[in-house]
């Protein structure tokens, strides 16, 4: 039996980073939270498997 694996968000991926909610919200702001490469406007968006969250300039 699989066990499902729970999608994990931008937003989740910044916290487990370390990034305190002011400066993920900052960064969101500035436009430079990446997902692959892609201009994140929304913390809930799901990171599909093997993707890369990076904050541009960083």
């Amino acid at each position: 039996m699989m066990t499902e694996q729970p999608i994990r968000t931008v937003g989740e991926f910044a916290r487990a980073a370390g990034l305190s909610e002011d400066r993920i919200e900052r960064h969101r702001a500035a436009g430079a939270l990446m997902l692959d490469g892609e201009t994140v406007t929304d913390l809930d968006t799901p990171v599909p498997d093997g993707g890369k969250v990076h904050v541009a300039g960083s």
